[in-house]
């Protein structure tokens, strides 16, 4: 064997050498368990999310929550927060939803609410308020285009004794921005569909405070109450006539939120 073969063979050999020992010190580095412990974990919090799309009204099952990891400064003190109470998952089984949620979403307390030994409406209801039905038709709620969890203005049409002694036809908005609850038997919303679709109700269910149930049964038992329609988007303040005491038309002290009039009757 020449002397240059003799030299290739040797610097072979200590590259193979090198390379092995390379070898070995990376993979060292990588299960040094000192370095493993060193290794900061991730911070965060577990809350409560559903795994579904949730309409408003549903109560929830076990297949609908699931418990996951939160960054620290994304937790609400709103959320559900099972690192505190291990419990909550289970807890929340057969809560009502108050509104739709979507998959993923994090569980907001007062978003949900136990039954308990409640009704399905009570459950609906926001903490303080009342639900209150009325007799409506198409004409007296927008052709029958009012849905669940639309919000309306009601309005009193009363006749009156006017200049002259005349009767007039005056019509009031006396409540403002009032959420409907169910139309009939309908608690949920169209959701689909390319048109929308007349609701043919008798009684629409009203969420009222307590003293707005009181002006709307004084408006109830003054004259005709219709409903009208609100933009889901917010409105521009002051657009309404500020609130304001009003005595009904015809009399009865009802508390008139914003007002207007027509005038009609006889000649």
């Amino acid at each position: 064997m020449s002397a240059r073969q003799l030299i290739v063979l040797a610097v072979a050999a200590i590259a193979a050498i090198g390379a092995l020992l390379l070898i070995r010190g990376m993979g060292g580095r990588q299960s040094d368990p000192a370095e493993v412990a060193d290794a900061s974990p991730i911070g965060g919090e577990q809350v409560l999310v559903v795994t579904r799309d949730i309409p408003q009204g549903a109560a929830l099952v076990p297949s609908d929550i699931e418990v996951r990891l939160f960054p620290n400064d994304s937790v609400s003190p709103q959320m559900i927060n099972a690192t505190d109470n291990p419990s909550a998952q289970a807890e929340y089984v057969g809560a009502v939803t108050r509104r739709p949620f979507v998959q993923g979403e994090p569980i907001i307390q007062g978003a949900v609410v136990q039954p308990a030994n409640g009704g399905f409406m009570a459950a609906m209801l926001t903490p303080g308020f009342r639900a209150v039905a009325i007799e409506i038709n198409n004409d007296t709620a927008v052709g029958g285009f009012v849905q669940p969890n639309d919000h309306v203005d009601v309005i009193l049409t009363a006749m009156v004794n006017g200049a002259g002694g005349r009767e007039e036809a005056r019509s009031s908005i006396v409540l403002e921005d009032i959420r409907v609850l169910a139309l009939n038997d309908v608690v949920q919303p169209q959701t689909s569909g390319d048109t929308p679709t007349r609701t043919e109700a008798q009684v629409a269910v009203l969420e009222l405070s307590p003293d707005d149930a009181r002006v709307l049964a004084q408006a109830d038992g003054a004259g005709d109450v219709s409903l009208a329609l609100r933009s889901v988007e917010a409105e521009t303040v002051g657009m309404h006539t500020p609130r304001a005491q009003r005595s009904t038309p015809g009399g009865g002290g009802v508390r008139i939120h914003a007002f207007g009039s027509v005038q009609g009757g006889g000649s």
